[in-house]
Parts: structure tokens; C-alpha cells; sequence
């Protein structure tokens, strides 16, 4: 038996096609249908940056309380004697006691350095420099016996600005107690001195 030929059915799907491109080519019109996009130009080209909401913020300091310090009262100003004077007593002994004989051996182990202030330094019974060579203490604190050195004897300082070995060559007594120093006669390199009576005493040594 033949087989039937399939043309007619080939011709009837080209057709089909055929009308099926035409239509949608009527149906989409790239100039009607084309969405309408912003130019180049209307488009902002610096973007703005907003910040996250949850971002944290810049970092601040806590103030901090100031570290100097207030005084209650105003600093006292410190001013130099002008020119050195002989130390004396600012207070009166209960019990006036004898002029003491010096030592055997004298050896002076202790005393303070208070150049500009020795009053302070000799009314607190202290052993005192002053002047850059004058050893001096208050008869009735136990230094009673500086100015009654006897000449020839040796005076040892052990330490400090003083130390060395020295002897006793004379002695000079003023009628006052403080004051001027006076002028010390001989030169001496250490003078020990007290108060004797209304005035003050010294014992005059020279470095051996």
C-alpha cells in the first residue's frame, strides 16, 4: 500500500510560522515598548555616603581632672641674709651652767651645714657651720668650752666640708652677741665660737 505524502502537512506549518513572526513583530516595537531610562547626564556621579545607623561614633576623651595641686596658704618667699652676721642666743637659759673645761681629745664627729639660716640651726642645739668655717653652738647647750680652747691643742673634724686636723694658735672675744662678723685675727681656717656672758667667744685654728 502507498504511503501518503506529507507536503500538504510540511506547507501548512511553514504557513503557521510565517504568521507567527509577523505577529509578534507587530506586537513588540522596540521604540514603543523600550523602558524609559535616565541619561548619562541626569546621573549623579559623586555618591552620598550615609552612615550605618548602628556605626559606632568618633572617639571622644573623657575629661580628666587637673593633676596640680592647691596650696591653702601662699608659698612663702625665701630671702638670703645680705651679709653674714655672728649668731646669738634667742632664748635665755633656765639654769645658767659653768664654763666646762674642753676635752682631752677633741673630735668633732657632727655638726650641720645651715650657711643662710644657722640661727635656726644653733637654737635647736645643734652643732652649726656658718660663714664657710665657724663651728657654733649655745653655751648652755654643752658648747661651752669653743671659745676656751687652750692654744697648742688639736681639734680634729672627722667629716663634712670641715674635715681635717687642726690646731689652736689663738683666741678673740666682742662684747656683743650677734652682729657683724668680726674681722679674725691671724687668718685662722676654723673658728669654733660661743656665747660668753653679754658677748660671744672664739677659739682661733689653723690646718696642721
Amino acid at each position: 500500500m502507498p504511503r501518503p505524502s506529507r507536503l500538504p502537512f510540511r506547507a501548512a506549518v511553514v504557513t503557521a510560522s510565517a504568521a507567527t513572526v509577523a505577529a509578534l513583530a507587530f506586537t513588540i516595537a522596540p521604540d514603543a515598548q523600550a523602558p524609559d531610562y535616565p541619561r548619562l547626564s541626569d546621573v549623579v556621579s559623586a555618591p552620598v555616603v550615609t552612615p550605618s545607623p548602628n556605626s559606632p561614633s568618633p572617639y571622644r576623651p573623657e575629661p580628666r581632672e587637673p593633676r596640680q595641686t592647691t596650696r591653702d596658704e601662699p608659698r612663702k618667699t625665701l630671702t638670703p641674709t645680705p651679709s653674714p652676721t655672728v649668731a646669738k642666743p634667742s632664748k635665755t637659759p633656765a639654769v645658767k651652767r659653768p664654763i666646762a673645761k674642753p676635752p682631752a681629745d677633741i673630735r668633732i664627729s657632727f655638726y650641720r651645714d645651715c650657711t643662710g639660716h644657722a640661727q635656726q640651726c644653733i637654737d635647736a642645739g645643734t652643732l652649726t657651720m656658718y660663714a664657710g668655717k665657724i663651728l657654733a653652738g649655745h653655751n648652755y647647750d654643752g658648747y661651752q668650752w669653743l671659745s676656751r680652747v687652750p692654744v697648742g691643742r688639736t681639734v680634729r673634724v672627722i667629716s663634712g666640708p670641715l674635715a681635717g686636723t687642726y690646731r689652736v694658735y689663738g683666741h678673740q672675744y666682742i662684747d656683743r652677741q650677734g652682729g657683724k662678723i668680726p674681722a679674725f685675727s691671724g687668718g685662722p681656717d676654723l673658728v669654733l665660737q660661743t656665747c660668753e656672758g653679754e658677748g660671744t667667744g672664739f677659739s682661733l685654728l689653723r690646718r696642721v
